[in-house]
């Protein structure tokens, strides 16, 4: 989602300078190419004049115009107005972003985001840089699709009774669905205490020792960071239930089955796709690779109408607190787009999750969440992450591979 994703490592992001990708990459199921200029002539227009077409152009004050350029020299420039957006056939504007026809409906259906389209080396900025059209990219998906703006100042959550909502709520696995779902609607997270009894967690645990004692760098089903001494410290374990049955039954766990039904909708779990069953392992002084995270969503560099709702249970392993290092939750993210400069603000309702052995942690993969290092210097939390998405992702995504690959495949078609 908009303004969300982290930043590509530089082993595979794209400079912005790169020409833009004249591959045609063909449509995904459910989602057809876009006509540009029908969408610029009728569609947007009627778009910019609509009630989240004026929350687009508040939001944009004091931003420039846009200019989206095909490859084949077609163009559309974007100006905000105090209350509307101007939609003109021209390209000339302080950004100019020029991408391919069908890179442009990829980006227009979300299937990549602004971030996505670097990634996946599919865009050229021949004047601006990927920050300014970053800065467009919420207003555009509340005119593309409707979603909200996440406004910090309008921050409002509350239970059922319409009572303030207490954030830092510990539930059971026993609470109503209701409880459980209207929470994790509110805030796009919940902690459920004591799922799993010690015995099972000492069990899990075991299987998980093996695996972190057979992992090497280069395996591909391990990934590595470094530490300030230089050492390699394992950070992640993935696809651990296609060899380890006792990981690969938790799919099929009542109580995870449970969790993961309070989105709603029918989800399957990601047992050989998008990492599958992966071990998150905190490390202390870890400078370089993958072992904390800033914020993002999971679906940031794009696929949100496809992988989404996807909800992700964390069986902690190991207690997570500030100094083994915990995740952190912006609450109700998940329900609008997100500037990236808001997330330094001092004042917005981020919640640290702290949690005991055998707790679960549920998230929605649009929600706003980041896992910062641990302020300790001893052994870090490990996590075992059990994920769920829509069936739609599992005709979207090949076996082995994750969201990520298929923006990449999608070069050249």
């Amino acid at each position: 989602m908009a303004g969300s994703s982290s930043t590509p490592t530089s082993s595979t992001s794209r400079p912005s300078c790169a020409p833009a990708s004249s591959g045609a990459a063909g449509p995904v199921h459910g989602f057809p190419a876009l006509d540009f200029d029908d969408y610029h002539r009728r569609v947007l227009p009627a778009r910019c004049v609509s009630e989240a077409g004026r929350a687009a152009a508040r939001d944009l004050r004091g931003a420039a115009p846009i200019a989206f350029l095909l490859t084949d020299g077609r163009a559309y420039r974007l100006t905000p107005a105090a209350d509307a957006i101007a939609v003109e056939p021209v390209a000339e504007a302080p950004t100019i972003v020029e991408l391919d026809p069908s890179a442009w409906s990829d980006f227009v259906h979300e299937l990549h985001t602004a971030a996505g389209l670097l990634y996946g080396g599919r865009v050229r900025f021949v004047r601006g840089e990927p920050a300014d059209l970053e800065r467009w990219e919420p207003a555009l998906r509340a005119l593309f699709s409707g979603r909200p703006i996440f406004d910090p100042h309008g921050c409002d959550f509350r239970d059922p009774a319409g009572a303030p909502l207490d954030l830092h709520r510990r539930f059971r696995l026993d609470d109503s669905a209701e409880e459980l779902r209207h929470f994790l609607g509110q805030t796009g997270y919940l902690l459920v205490g004591h799922v799993f009894a010690p015995e099972e967690i000492a069990h899990i645990a075991a299987a998980v020792d093996r695996a972190q004692a057979r992992a090497r760098p280069g395996d591909g089903r391990s990934w590595w960071a470094r530490r300030a001494d230089g050492a390699p410290v394992l950070c992640r374990l993935v696809y651990l239930g296609l060899g380890l049955p006792e990981i690969a039954a938790l799919s099929d766990d009542p109580r995870l089955r449970r969790l993961a039904a309070l989105a709603g909708e029918p989800l399957r779990p990601t047992l050989d796709r998008s990492d599958g069953h992966s071990l998150v392992i905190k490390n202390p002084a870890v400078v370089e690779g993958l072992s904390d995270l800033p914020w993002h969503r999971d679906c940031g560099l794009g696929g949100h109408p496809i992988t989404c709702p996807a909800v992700n249970v964390g069986v902690q392993l190991d207690a997570a607190t500030a100094e083994t290092g915990r995740l952190l939750f912006l609450t109700g993210s998940w329900r609008g787009s997100c500037h990236r400069r808001d997330l330094e603000r001092p004042d917005l309702p981020v919640v640290a999750v702290d949690t005991e052995p055998g707790d679960c942690t549920v998230h929605l993969g649009d929600t706003l969440h980041a896992a910062p290092p641990p302020s300790g210097c001893g052994p870090g939390r490990r996590t075992l992450y059990v994920t769920f998405m829509p069936a739609r992702a599992f005709d979207v995504i090949p076996p082995g591979q994750s969201y990520n690959d298929v923006i990449r495949a999608r070069v050249g078609g």
